[in-house]
């Protein structure tokens, strides 16, 4: 009977992941869904990966931040050129690689209309800081990293402040717009180099943070300037020929909320 009764919570172990796989449906790219994009002004909605399951829809895009102009990442990788965009941006110095994300707890398609507001998930987003073959993660809890988070409730934004970074009952989506060369956007405020990174936002049930909602992958590439080309070519090559890739455990990190 022991034997059996194995075999019976084998199988429906299987059969759970199996459903859980299942609800995750397959990311689609174009527009984010209602209420669309409200950070900022003059934003435009369109050229997101996004994935929508258990009602929470997740989206995430690369922009150049010189022109603020969308960029084309319809095969799955964005591509941007290296270095600062200033004169161009005002203030301070600044990549000209923006991304941006969104997180929509009441999603009205996919797996059923979502019911969470923004209090009751834990919102994760991974940069990869490494440039080569590898993935290493740095993960950022979106909820508390940015006091500016843009917050809707169904009617209106709110722009968060250092004293209301912090959604409160009844917001139900988060928009984030942040550049790279930031302190606070995962790359320790260094500029990213040339090479590939990738980018994960996942959304996890807060009172049990080992239930992922719903979760959404893409890739940036990030391209040598004119004058760097040659050298890059050639250090490519050793790269490749001589990096061992680096494998990282996507697990709940250990971050404070």
């Amino acid at each position: 009977m022991k034997k059996v009764r194995y075999i019976l919570t084998a199988f429906f172990a299987v059969f759970a992941f199996m459903m859980a796989l299942a609800a995750q449906a397959a990311p689609v790219y174009g527009n984010i869904g209602p209420p669309g994009v409200f950070f900022g002004t003059g934003n435009v909605n369109g050229n997101f990966w996004s994935n929508t399951s258990n009602g929470v829809e997740v989206g995430i895009r690369a922009k150049n931040r010189a022109t603020l102009a969308t960029i084309d990442g319809a095969d799955g990788v964005y591509e941007v050129a290296q270095g600062l965009c200033n004169p161009v941006c005002s203030g301070g110095n600044k990549s000209k690689l923006n991304y941006e994300i969104s997180v929509n707890t009441h999603a009205p398609n996919g797996m059923g209309a979502g019911t969470l507001d923004l209090t009751q998930v834990f919102v994760q987003l991974l940069v990869d800081i490494d440039p080569g073959l590898g993935v290493i993660w740095n993960p950022i809890n979106v909820l508390a990293n940015w006091a500016d988070n843009e917050y809707w409730n169904g009617t209106s934004k709110r722009v968060g402040t250092l004293a209301t970074y912090a959604p409160v009952a009844g917001e139900f989506v988060v928009q984030q717009s942040a550049n790279t060369l930031f302190g606070n956007a995962g790359f320790f405020g260094i500029l990213p180099g040339p090479g590939l990174y990738d980018f994960k936002l996942n959304v996890y049930d807060l009172t049990n943070r080992a239930k992922l909602l719903s979760s959404v992958q893409t890739q940036v590439q990030v391209v040598p300037e004119p004058g760097s080309l040659a050298l890059f070519g050639l250090g490519a090559i050793g790269l490749f020929v001589s990096r061992r890739k680096t494998t990282s455990k996507d697990a709940f990190p250990a971050v404070s909320i």
